[in-house]
């Protein structure tokens, strides 16, 4: 096999810089008050590009201040440039200090551009190195060969193309690299001052090319005056006469020099010998916390794939002799830990379990910690099996005898009565505080083991997702490297990976104990780190009196579940096969042949190639045009066979996810247990998956056949509580806005009362085409939508949707206000709040790119809205399960899905708890508009009767 060669990622330092400060907002700063958005915007393509491309070599271009030998040749070169503020050159020093701390080089040469710097290095390097200029702009084209790319960011730095010959010719209609300078030469370079020929636009330079292929050969056949120049316009070939001095100077100023005599030596461009501690003291400096994640990735991607057994053995042995960790496996020592843990008024757990279902899971071990750098790991006796490890013999990473050895240790241990005997009046001790990192799973898998969990006091992942709720980056690993700059044991350290991969059982006592001491060490370290930053950050109040309550409430709702009709489900899964089998007969029919419906390239081909379906509003992929959901909806009317493929993905969608798996999800008392994840949505929603229950389209017919498939026990009903339109009336609330609070209090349809303002009839007269039309507009609204996006989803004409818009605004001028300063607030302090304090980072609010500066606007309208309907729900979950508790068994909360909550409730209690829920519900905030709860009951989730 042909050895693959490797790689030189060669950065435009100024390309990046400039692209940067643009695209992101000046009120970039650290608490000192520095600018940071270029450097920042840098980082962020570099850190992009390291992990893309895994280089095994990185060079840094910048220009030197100065005039270049461009000038001499023409002294109007770059003459009409606007020169960047001061605030962006400011930041060049700081992208020298992290380029240094990344270890890569920096050229810089007198009297040259970056851009000659760039095309010098890429052709020194041998046959067997693959040159990737990574760049903000599209000048290092014509450098792109078999051994060179380019690889350029668009629509600020939100999106990159990384481009080929091939992707060359096609961005430029069949021109190739080499001729990206005779294409300058004609059309010119505004930005640059480059004059190239006067009238001559794109279009005219490609198709002079096309015919003529370079500048040279243009002239040379306009001279002699073949044919060939019979075909180009009169005009044109004026103007190519009139400017033929200017075709050739345009040429060489364009023409990117490719032997400065530059000191660039290859070795010490290599990569992957940057200092990590290094790194991560120049991004505290900059406060660039949520690059931290990124980084702690790329650390992996650019860790050799072959680890040597040494270097797998130095991280335990790092922790060994820093740390003080102990193996408890004996009764005697456990009675020693007793006596410790006993004195301790808090304290951080984690559990090590055999598999990763809570509610399953069979305990392999608990480690405590309640000081920094110390940590106890208890051992679970006859859980694991050494047997058949695949974990070579090494030395005992603890100090001790043979007993606590690998090999040796099959019934050491510590007996699971013994365990729950001495540590149920512990953990089952509310006073003493319990801290942990995703802390709902460990409490689950202790109960499930026997173990009642109370007092729990603190959520690191919690707290992290409160303070940086726009990054999903909230595992142990991630939060323990941002805030503490710490790399932890990994899973793949722990476990292998590939075929040497074991499992949690398969590990010897002594490696598991170091890593799970680690978590509770670092657990505690990041208590001790985190709770002070949310009082600073003012969001104590939201965690203590929501967040941290809803553990315990989650946890419930998962360990009760739903229970499910298998029978039905089976019914049902016939009944959709049916009905999809005869949609894939349809469509083939439409298509004139038998294929794979379900193949993306098949469909491509029958769609594009053999119906001719129009492309123009279509996105290219690599492998063509895209069939992906959003760019079948473009093609609407263009054919049936559109139509009847979105219906098939639809059914086929719900076959899969909801109708097959639910069976193979359910325990043996045919109960379903989807697991609520706290910390996902930036907007403080919950979401559930394992299986994904939000997903459920609640108001199709194939929606409601599944949600028919969730019912009560025998003797038992269900009960579905749901929000009325928490978010309008919010929006009224907030806005303070009269004729919608009005609206609200007269208890009529506010779509229907939208419907009537806008198209100035009596409530009566509202058609049922009319209120779809203001409910679009209505929930648009509040979703930041302008009038395209409004056009989008009521299915409308724009003029129309803009139309409807400006109305809406005079109807509720309260709304109106409400939203700009919604938006003004956001540009103002970067985020948006909640009612309850809850907050969301918006940095985008000012960027200067329109796109990314568009969404984030209506991000800052759709957050507090959304945000505070979702601290609604959460803090009506507490009290209502709060309130059931007396009912003990007889009533139980079971799920939550967007503004509904499903209770299980014993046949004769229904109508009293149906109550009971109704009133929590709605005393949970005193708004100017009433909030209301419809509460309905039946024996599935469907199938259900109002309860007045």
């Amino acid at each position: 096999m042909p050895k693959s060669k490797q790689k030189l990622l060669i950065i435009d330092g100024n390309a990046l810089i400039h692209r940067s400060f643009h695209a992101l907002p000046t009120t970039m700063r650290t608490k000192r008050g520095e600018i940071t958005n270029a450097v920042y915007g840098f980082t962020l393509v570099l850190l992009k590009a390291l992990k893309e491309f895994k280089p095994e070599y990185v060079a840094l271009t910048l220009d030197k201040k100065g005039p270049t030998f461009r000038h001499q040749e023409y002294k109007e070169y770059k003459a009409t440039r606007v020169k960047a503020p001061d605030e962006l050159y400011e930041q060049i020093p700081r992208v020298k200090e992290v380029a240094a701390a990344f270890n890569i080089p920096i050229f810089e040469q007198q009297g040259y551009e970056a851009d000659d710097l760039i095309g010098t290095i890429a052709r020194q390097p041998g046959k067997n190195v693959e040159s990737i200029i990574v760049t903000g702009d599209m000048d290092t084209l014509q450098l792109v060969n078999d051994r060179t790319k380019v690889y350029t960011m668009s629509h600020g730095l939100s999106d990159s193309l990384l481009y080929d010959a091939a992707q060359v010719e096609q961005r430029f209609n069949g021109l190739k690299p080499e001729q990206m300078v005779d294409y300058k030469a004609l059309r010119g370079d505004p930005s640059d001052n480059i004059p190239g020929v006067p009238g001559i636009g794109e279009k005219g330079a490609i198709d002079l090319l096309r015919e003529f292929t370079t500048l040279e050969n243009l002239y040379d056949h306009i001279t002699r005056n073949t044919k060939q120049v019979t075909r180009i316009k009169s005009r044109t070939l004026e103007l190519l006469k009139e400017h033929k001095q200017e075709a050739f100077l345009s040429k060489k100023l364009a023409t990117i020099v490719c032997d400065v005599p530059l000191d660039f030596n290859l070795a010490r461009a290599r990569t992957r010998d940057f200092d990590t501690n290094e790194v991560v003291r120049v991004f505290n400096e900059l406060e660039f916390r949520s690059l931290l994640p990124k980084l702690q990735e790329l650390n992996k991607k650019l860790q050799p794939a072959n680890k040597t057994a040494d270097e797998e053995q130095n991280k335990f042995a790092y922790v060994r002799q820093h740390f003080n960790y102990q193996l408890i496996d004996t009764a005697i020592k456990f009675k020693k830990f007793l006596a410790e843990l006993k004195r301790q008024d808090e304290f951080a757990f984690d559990t090590e379990t055999a598999n990763f279902n809570p509610l399953e899971a069979k305990l392999l071990g608990v480690s405590f910690s309640w000081a920094e750098k110390q940590a106890y790991y208890v051992q679970v006796k006859n859980s694991r099996s050494i047997a058949g490890s695949k974990v070579k013999k090494q030395e005992s990473l603890f100090a001790g005898n043979a007993e606590t050895r690998p090999g040796a240790s099959a019934k050491a241990g510590v007996d699971i009565d013994l365990i729950n005997k001495e540590l149920n009046p512990i953990f089952g001790n509310g006073k003493i505080k319990k801290i942990g990192h995703n802390i709902k799973f460990d409490a689950e898998a202790l109960e499930s083991n026997g173990l009642r969990v109370a007092g729990i006091d603190f959520d690191t992942m919690v707290a992290s997702y409160l303070l940086n709720p726009g990054t999903r980056q909230h595992n142990l690993d991630a939060v323990t490297f941002n805030y503490l700059n710490y790399q932890k044991i990994s899973k793949d350290d722990l476990l292998g990976s590939g075929r040497n991969k074991i499992s949690f059982s398969q590990t010897p006592a002594e490696r598991l104990a170091l890593y799970s001491c680690e978590d509770a060490d670092f657990t505690f370290r990041l208590y001790k780190k985190l709770a002070p930053e949310l009082k600073k950050q003012k969001l104590d109040q939201l965690f203590r009196d929501i967040e941290m309550p809803l553990v315990r409430v989650l946890a419930e709702m998962e360990k009760t579940g739903i229970k499910l009709d298998i029978a039905y489900l089976a019914e049902l899964e016939k009944n959709f096969s049916k009905k999809i089998r005869e949609l894939e007969r349809k469509i083939q029919t439409l298509a004139g042949k038998t294929f794979n419906v379900n193949s993306p390239q098949q469909l491509q081909e029958i769609l594009f190639a053999k119906l001719n379906i129009p492309t123009h509003l279509i996105k290219r992929t690599k492998t063509g045009y895209s069939t992906g959901a959003d760019e079948l909806f473009k093609l609407k009317g263009q054919h049936e066979i559109i139509d009847l493929i979105v219906r098939y993905r639809e059914l086929a969608k719900l076959q899969n996810t909801y109708i097959e798996a639910l069976p193979k999800l359910a325990d043996k008392a045919g109960r379903v247990h989807t697991s609520f994840n706290q910390t996902i949505t930036a907007t403080g929603r919950l979401s559930s998956s394992e299986p994904n229950l939000q997903n459920i389209p609640a108001r199709t017919d194939e929606g409601k056949k599944i949600r028919r498939a969730f019912i009560a026990r025998r003797g038992y009903k269900l009960i579905s509580a749901d929000y009325s339109q928490i978010e309008l009336r919010l929006a009224a609330a907030m806005a303070n806005d009269a004729k919608m609070i009005a609206a609200f209090k007269r208890g009529e349809d506010i779509h229907t009362a939208t419907a009537a303002a806008i198209n100035e009839v009596p409530l009566e007269q509202v058609t049922p085409a009319m209120r779809r039309e203001a409910k679009a507009i209505n929930f648009g609204i509040i979703y930041g939508q302008g009038a395209f996006g409004l056009s989008q989803t009521a299915d409308i004409p724009q003029y129309k949707a803009k139309e409807f818009i400006d109305k809406y605004f005079k109807t509720y001028t309260g709304v109106k206000k409400m939203i700009d300063k919604f938006v003004k607030d956001a540009v103002i302090t970067g985020r948006a709040e909640t009612l309850f304090g809850r907050i969301r980072q918006i940095p985008e609010i000012n960027s200067s790119t329109l796109q990314i500066r568009k969404a984030a606007e209506r991000t800052a309208i759709n957050t507090p809205l959304q945000g505070t309907a979702a601290d609604i729900m959460k803090i009506a979950m507490i009290n209502v399960h709060n309130a059931l508790a007396k009912f003990g068994e007889d009533a139980k909360v079971l799920l939550q899905v967007h503004d509904e909550l499903v209770i299980e409730v014993k046949d004769d209690l229904a109508v009293k708890v149906a109550g009971t829920v109704k009133a929590e519900m709605e005393k949970v905030i005193k708004l100017k508009v009433p909030i209301i709860a419809e509460v309905e009951v039946g024996n599935n989730w469907e199938e259900m009767e109002e309860v007045k």
